[in-house]
């Protein structure tokens, strides 16, 4: 395999989302045949064709990488996403039980009534609190179906993520059926929620890693 030139570089972020999915030697392998073909293809037609090639190649790359990982091992990816999601549907509400808890107890023992601004201070740290919470769940959760799904930790987390996208489809098309106003905020806070799973995914792919490189 030729060396890499400066001036010939792949894509920085195509090339890592392709090592995000390899594992082992397969990561060197598959690495160094793209670096290869982009080096080949970038010489011949110009950096800027090739950069997009590579871009090509990485996604198909990844498809073909989450297929094999899907066929290889179906059982240790069905059962990873089924525990996901069960615990996503039970570690939801707790961001927001909790919260209630401390206000309650606030309400209770500190201070006899609530003011109009103590309410909306109240209200606010409720709605703030409880969304902030439940992405952090989703990451958590994100980083234990990864921590199982060892050696497949983005497959694994991107499965899961498709399945609440899947899910999450028709309650969308029903609030901006009754509700419009409320459709794009809602979507738009579950996506963030489905993204963090597979970068909890990552997180625990880049652990490994450095541990292995260390060892």
């Amino acid at each position: 395999m030729r060396s890499e030139s400066p001036s010939l570089r792949p894509p920085f972020i195509a090339s890592r989302l392709v090592g995000l999915f390899t594992s082992g030697w397969h990561d060197e392998a598959i690495s160094g045949d793209l670096l290869e073909e982009f080096s080949d293809v970038a010489s011949k037609s110009g950096l800027t064709y090739g950069r997009r090639w590579y871009w090509r190649q990485s996604i198909k790359t990844i498809g073909n990488l989450c297929g094999a990982g899907l066929r290889t091992a179906p059982w240790l990816i069905i059962s990873t996403t089924v525990g996901g999601y069960l615990l996503l549907a039970f570690g939801s509400s707790l961001p927001e039980t909790l919260i209630v808890a401390v206000l309650q107890l606030r309400w209770h023992h500190v201070v006899p009534y609530y003011t109009q601004r103590q309410m909306e201070a109240h209200i606010f740290w409720l709605n703030t609190g409880t969304l902030i919470g439940r992405h952090l769940v989703s990451l958590f959760i994100g980083c234990i179906v990864a921590a199982v799904a060892k050696a497949r930790e983005m497959v694994a987390t991107l499965v899961l993520s498709v399945l609440l996208l899947a899910l999450s489809v028709v309650g969308w098309f029903n609030v901006a059926r009754h509700w419009p106003e409320r459709a794009v905020p809602i979507m738009f806070i579950e996506l963030v929620g489905m993204f963090l799973i597979p970068i909890g995914g990552v997180m625990v792919r880049e652990v490994r890693r450095v541990t292995r490189a260390r060892h």
